[in-house]
């Protein structure tokens, strides 16, 4: 599987890499374990874990073990006070066996979130405290919200960002000047993805259009999500999904080239009737 330098750390990961959290949660342990060791001998190296995994079965933790010298780990704590974030740390590297986390990710979603993180006692204070402890490597940030990736962006010198760049909120205008910005801090760009696609429906009743979010159903519809992403300035596309999605993911990632331009043209049309259901001026400014 391609590899690509993350930004300016000088790392190489995987174009595509697992989202733990919903697979521990969706899935038995013994697929679970399987599907870490083909993931990892199909060229995956980039991994993210969560302080809300609870470990079961503690053989889950082995592939990632045995081969942790050739990977990426990164870790996802929710925006809290110094104390609860360097407990998440400790958490996360007691219960997966781990002397170091490669990237630590804040979560952030509100602008409550967002000045907590620069508070004194806040995220931030932890996370440095932690890299200096040698506990991490990289700090980066996790939102789905332009407004809030532009304003931390600004505020800090982040490695990453973890941003959903897909294309239906592309052809609509949203994300372009996250991906701007993080360029001109030189900050890496890691696409969040849930291989879910929006579907609108008629709601008779409300005399509206409802907009539902499905589980992409075909290979093909994987297969042009990912081409779509990484062919933008990114480094990887970070997965949440079910084993059977994951598994077309990296068969696509294996057969990666750029979209053409026709294809290009088609997902840029198959935009205008899902931007009916939403104002348009309100999502150019990036508040959906």
């Amino acid at each position: 599987m391609e590899k690509r330098i993350l930004g300016k750390t000088n790392e190489e990961i995987s174009i595509i890499g697992l989202d733990l959290e919903k697979l521990f949660k969706n899935h038995v342990s013994q697929d679970i374990k399987l599907y870490l060791e083909k993931s990892i001998i199909n060229g995956v190296n980039f991994f993210e874990i969560s302080p809300r995994i609870e470990l079961v079965d503690e053989t889950l933790v082995f592939p990632l073990n045995l081969h942790r010298d050739k990977l990426f780990i990164s870790g996802r704590v929710y925006s809290k006070n110094r104390d609860e974030i360097l407990e998440d740390i400790i958490y996360m590297l007691k219960i997966f066996n781990l002397q170091h986390l490669d990237l630590i990710q804040i979560v952030v979603n509100s602008d409550e979130m967002a000045q907590t993180i620069f508070a004194p006692e806040g995220a931030l204070e932890a996370i440095l405290q932690a890299k200096s402890q040698g506990l991490i490597n990289y700090i980066g940030f996790s939102t789905y919200k332009e407004k809030i990736a532009l304003s931390l962006l600004e505020s800090y010198n982040f490695d990453v960002i973890t941003f959903p760049i897909d294309w239906v909120n592309w052809y609509t205008g949203y994300g372009r000047k996250t991906v701007i910005k993080a360029k001109e801090k030189e900050a890496a760009i890691v696409s969040s993805q849930s291989l879910t696609k929006k579907v609108s429906r008629a709601n008779t009743e409300k005399h509206i259009s409802d907009l539902l979010y499905v589980s992409s159903d075909s290979y093909r519809e994987v297969e042009l999500t990912i081409r779509f992403s990484l062919t933008r300035p990114i480094t990887s596309i970070l997965c949440s999904a079910k084993i059977n999605l994951i598994e077309w993911l990296i068969q696509a990632a294996d057969r990666f080239s750029p979209l053409e331009p026709e294809d290009e043209e088609k997902l840029r049309k198959s935009c205008e009737e899902i931007v009916k259901v939403f104002n348009p001026e309100k999502i150019l400014k990036g508040d959906i």
